[in-house]
């Protein structure tokens, strides 16, 4: 009787530890697989047929990727004559002509780049499913969010693709093209999953009804705060050693295409929302084409810098949730800063205290 309790007892511990480890996050690297499937029939010289084509994009990670970029019919179908030029070996002659001029080929420069690097981005992948890269990706999220938010997301969906060099997040599911993440995890393992994970442990509140007047405002201090302190993950690094990494990812111009004028202007709108009792306002349109459509990377990476190098890094982390205690510390920051930042006026940062007590009220 006491050995046929063990073993019960032995039997449900087995299947609590199967069952965990089932459950356990993993990396998903299915598209990125049957994307060399795909390119094998290109090396031989055959065509990529459009049915295929389109099934392969259909893929779970493909397309998430291509719903959330919102690329056109036209665009994916020059992406899929691009995978004929950079793969077919009767197209070599014509392939090596354009790489002449990368930049004017850009969609079949970037299908070259997986081509000429199809082995070490292989090698690389081999590593993606080992609970090493995945730790990796925590530990640079973490450390740049405070203790209480230091978690895990296991129902967040991971995955690897073979096409573009960006990283999304949307929802509960994160795609990285394998492009991007090879190049950035030669400057430190695990920084562009760092960033991307950073998006969703940071876990931004929610404003609830927002009064359409408010709308642009809120848009753009949410935005800034969400890419300007993940950028400290990342792109600090990448700034730092931009003679390691190809030319694609200088996102020096994204990140410092003249912030000062963009903080200026937010700056303005505030005043004009103010003293017009709310008459004159920001459209949203607006917001996103004074952030140069960089989801606020410009000029997040801009002001969560300047706090850092002043000496807030653990206000900013501690308050990280909130977009308008960003404001806040940037001005701050912006006071104290040698290189003379533009500074937010008071008149400004008193309507963006009304808009904290509107949409901020018990976590402010």
């Amino acid at each position: 009787m006491k050995n046929l309790f063990l073993k019960s007892i032995f039997a449900l511990i087995t299947l609590f530890l199967v069952q965990i480890k089932s459950q356990a996050q993993q990396i998903n690297t299915d598209a990125l697989d049957a994307y060399w499937q795909l390119v094998d029939q290109l090396k031989k010289g055959d065509t990529l047929a459009c049915e295929k084509w389109q099934a392969f994009l259909q893929l779970p990670g493909n397309k998430q990727y291509v719903a959330n970029q919102a690329f056109s019919p036209r665009f994916l179908e020059t992406y899929r004559k691009a995978l004929q030029t950079a793969y077919m070996p009767q197209n070599a002659d014509r392939l090596k002509k354009m790489m002449e001029h990368p930049f004017d080929n850009w969609i079949v420069y970037k299908a070259n780049q997986y081509k000429i690097n199809e082995a070490a981005l292989k090698t690389y992948a081999q590593g993606l499913k080992k609970p090493a890269y995945l730790d990796s990706m925590y530990k640079q999220a973490w450390a740049w969010l405070p203790k209480r938010l230091q978690t895990k997301s296991p129902s967040t969906s991971i995955f690897f693709i073979g096409i573009d060099n960006d990283a999304i997040v949307q929802g509960d599911t994160i795609v990285f093209t394998t492009w991007s993440a090879f190049n950035d995890d030669k400057l430190r393992y695990g920084i562009l999953g760092g960033h991307e994970l950073h998006h969703v442990l940071r876990k931004g509140g929610d404003f609830g009804v927002v009064k359409p007047a408010h709308e642009a405002l809120l848009y753009l201090l949410s935005n800034i705060l969400n890419e300007g302190t993940a950028d400290m993950v990342d792109k600090k690094t990448q700034l730092s050693n931009l003679d390691k990494i190809p030319t694609e990812f200088h996102f020096d111009d994204m990140l410092l295409n003249h912030p000062d004028s963009i903080i200026k202007q937010i700056d303005t709108a505030m005043q004009a929302l103010a003293d017009t009792k709310e008459a004159k306002f920001m459209t949203v349109k607006q917001a996103r084409k004074l952030i140069n459509y960089s989801s606020g990377h410009d000029p997040g990476y801009f002001m969560a810098d300047i706090i850092v190098r002043n000496g807030f890094k653990s206000d900013l982390i501690n308050n990280i949730q909130n977009p308008f205690y960003f404001i806040y510390l940037y001005n701050k920051a912006a006071k104290k800063d040698k290189q003379h930042p533009p500074v937010i006026s008071d008149k400004a940062i008193a309507c963006c205290r009304n808009l904290e007590k509107l949409y901020w009220p018990r976590r402010g």
